[in-house]
């Protein structure tokens, strides 16, 4: 069993059991006292794995622990939580905090972009659904949106801002032209709403 000693802080090497009726604090805390040390950890939940690694951190806040694998010049980071553990080895202690491993930077600003692209588009869908028609209607107007290009004033719908299809009817009469250009679209547009 490792053992935490009182007055340096040091773990010993060996096996940790975790039982599911001990209290999680005296494992949080064999954990944190083993930050740096390579360990062998074997998890349950929801399957079983067996990873081996240096113990990067073990946070009590959201219950979750890192282990660096790999090489230390390009370690993979393996997020487990404290609760899927079922035990763990303490393969090596390490000789002090120099031998722990930095993660490599994180670029927050391709995060930010990613998100709001996604954020974009999910405006732009959400600016195509019209939720005051019916679900007939909605599909007339993706059909006529990925065809060509809509948008809706109210209940009509716009398409490319040369025709105009005017609720309630929706039907081939109802398509009118709004700019002189849209005498060949009308045709087109036609055929989509038949």
């Amino acid at each position: 069993m490792a053992e935490m000693s009182k007055r340096s802080g040091e773990v010993a090497l060996g096996k940790v059991t975790v039982n599911a009726t001990a209290g999680s604090q005296s494992l949080e805390q064999t954990l944190r006292a083993s930050i740096g040390a390579r360990v062998q950890v074997h998890t349950t939940n929801p399957h079983s794995s067996v990873l081996e690694g240096i113990l990067y951190t073990a946070c009590p806040q959201t219950s979750l622990l890192a282990v660096a694998t790999g090489p230390a010049s390009s370690p993979a980071y393996h997020i487990v939580p404290i609760s899927s553990v079922n035990s763990f080895i303490i393969v090596a202690v390490s000789a002090g905090s120099q031998h722990l491993l930095s993660p490599g930077s994180v670029n927050t600003a391709a995060f930010t972009n990613r998100a709001n692209v996604a954020l974009g588009r999910a405006k732009e869908r959400a600016a195509k659904i019209n939720k005051s028609v019916e679900k007939v209607v909605q599909d007339l107007f993706d059909a006529l949106d990925k065809q060509f290009s809509a948008r809706w004033r109210g209940k009509d719908i716009i398409v490319m801002e040369r025709v105009v299809v005017k609720a309630p009817g929706y039907k081939s009469e109802d398509c009118k032209v709004i700019t002189k250009d849209g005498e060949g679209l009308l045709d087109r547009v036609r055929k989509v709403v038949g």
